[in-house]
């Protein structure tokens, strides 16, 4: 599979990329690009957050847990006190890092359930409910958000599942098959409490009308047409 390094240098490439295009055709405002780039690159780095109490996961943790507090602290900036921004940002951390942390890993495996299709879009709509439930976003961008995450996630098993093929010897490598599926079928108790938490979480998610009217509509690809080239 890529290493750690591989998978956040791309994600945060392809997730620079696409910001600039919603920044360019008005899609999102300079802080909202620098937030999706942000969350591009997370997404690219989530299936490994299995990896049982390896550097990596702590790092992952503690990124997911900075990115997390500060995302709140913005959204309440106006309404508390220095002190109390302070004290949401800590807590939050504090909780990502962990409690969470701790419990997360007494009941993953890596390459199992995370590491699967359905865990993207449940990472997708926590994202989406958390941007527009806690951050306040209007409709459209708290799912430009989730879906920045989900395309960061993707990338990330396509590029296991790529790495999992020895071009040089002509051959496929034993752990090809385990990055890029749909669920980890193996694992049908925890499988099935994953597909339970996407149907909650996408329960809690805001309108998607003005998302996808926005994604599919051919004046969108138009307007980046447009503004494409020089």
């Amino acid at each position: 599979m890529a290493n750690f390094s591989t998978h956040i240098t791309v994600a945060a490439a392809g997730a620079g990329l696409l910001s600039v295009l919603c920044l360019q055709v008005g899609l999102a405002d300079p802080q909202e690009a620098l937030m999706l780039a942000l969350l591009g690159t997370m997404g690219g780095i989530l299936p490994d957050i299995d990896l049982q109490h390896a550097y990596p996961s702590r790092i992952m943790f503690s990124l997911f847990g900075i990115v997390a507090a500060f995302m709140l602290v913005f959204s309440k900036k106006n309404d508390l006190s220095i002190v109390e921004l302070w004290g949401v940002g800590l807590i939050t951390f504090g909780m990502i890092r962990f409690p969470i942390w701790t419990v997360f890993h007494q009941y993953t495996h890596h390459r199992g359930s995370i590491h699967s299709l359905v865990a993207a879009v449940l990472f997708m709509l926590l994202t989406t409910a958390f941007a527009y439930h806690v951050m306040e976003k209007i409709p459209f961008m708290a799912w430009l958000f989730g879906l920045f995450v989900f395309l960061g996630f993707i990338l990330h098993l396509l590029l296991d599942e790529l790495y999992s093929v020895d071009f040089m010897n002509a051959r496929i490598k034993r752990s090809f098959g385990t990055a890029f599926k749909i669920l980890d079928w193996k694992k049908r108790e925890k499988s099935t409490l994953l597909v339970i938490a996407t149907i909650l979480a996408w329960a809690v998610t805001p309108e998607s009308r003005a998302f996808w009217d926005t994604l599919l509509s051919a004046d969108t690809y138009r307007i980046i047409g447009s503004r494409f080239l020089p």
